[in-house]
């Protein structure tokens, strides 16, 4: 205001002064540009304009911040760095194909960004390759297919090491055909452990594939279709009943109320955990030998309360 003030004094005009004024700052760097200046390492394959921005702030943030040592660069950081890496990754992939005719240079950037954060992509990917914590190794088992860290993860879960929802999910989707019912355990602990935000309700499905209960399986499909609100067959559906089409009114209320309690968080502390899990009754066979007078216990009379 002062320099506005004295050369206003002189006989410039306002015009003339705001114009000289903005000239004057027109060679100040952007705080981009000066944590770059000062970080180059950092930014090396970082698009400076405005492309991306959104995902390459959080990509110069954590690297910024293992710089200067306020976050330990353990697997969990550099599982973070993985994710937002490979985010900004894409989003410069998709940036690159677009041509401004006005302004070449935003693409020429795009294109250069892009290469050179997928050879930092790469790097980062074979220098967390072959370790044993469950983030990274899930990492290499689903984007690129690595068989060594899905037995890294097959032996944490072993261990009851894998707490993770969609972890558990995912192994159980890998064991789905091969070894059911331990799929059926590994879909049960998922839902046990996520957040309504975490939740999948597609889990539902896969979890239904290998329930050997007729009504359960109703359930939860029934509850996929509440969750989704994806058309359906109902008859079809319902078929899945067969002679239990009697209990479908109150399987479909107890739908609602599943729903219910995966979205706001209640299943955890609810009933549902055991009513999922149960399994019907496994009738005892007379052992070889057994005497012609010894009782069997006929299905009808197997307790399946629930």
């Amino acid at each position: 205001m002062a320099k506005l003030n004295a050369l206003t004094k002189l006989g410039v005009s306002t015009a003339c002064v705001v114009c000289l004024l903005l000239l004057a700052g027109c060679g100040r760097k952007s705080p981009l540009a000066e944590v770059c200046h000062d970080n180059p390492l950092v930014c090396r394959d970082l698009d400076l304009d405005a492309t991306c921005r959104e995902r390459r702030t959080p990509l110069l943030e954590l690297r910024l911040a293992i710089k200067r040592q306020q976050v330990t660069a353990d697997d969990e950081t550099q599982f973070k760095l993985l994710q937002i890496l490979e985010s900004y990754n894409t989003c410069l992939k998709r940036a690159a194909g677009i041509q401004h005719v006005n302004n070449p240079s935003l693409t020429s950037n795009a294109q250069r960004a892009y290469a050179l954060t997928s050879e930092s992509l790469l790097e980062l990917q074979r220098q967390t390759q072959g370790r044993d914590n469950a983030h990274l190794a899930f990492y290499h088992w689903t984007k690129l297919g690595d068989g060594n860290a899905l037995a890294v993860l097959n032996e944490l879960q072993s261990h009851n090491q894998i707490h993770d929802a969609y972890i558990l999910a995912g192994l159980g989707t890998d064991r789905l055909r091969r070894e059911p019912e331990q799929a059926r355990e590994l879909f049960l602990q998922a839902l046990q452990n996520a957040t309504p935000e975490q939740f999948v309700a597609d889990w539902l499905l896969a979890l239904a594939s290998v329930t050997p209960d007729v009504e359960l399986q109703y359930l939860l499909q029934k509850t996929n279709v509440v969750l989704t609100g994806r058309g359906v067959n109902q008859r079809m559906l319902a078929d899945v009943l067969g002679a239990h089409r009697a209990a479908q009114a109150g399987l479909d209320t107890e739908a609602q109320q599943l729903a219910q309690a995966l979205q706001q968080g209640e299943y955890q502390q609810s009933h549902w955990p055991e009513r999922l899990a149960y399994t019907e009754p496994v009738l005892q066979v007379p052992a070889a030998g057994a005497t012609d007078n010894a009782s069997v216990s006929h299905p009808s009379a197997a307790s399946t309360t629930r």
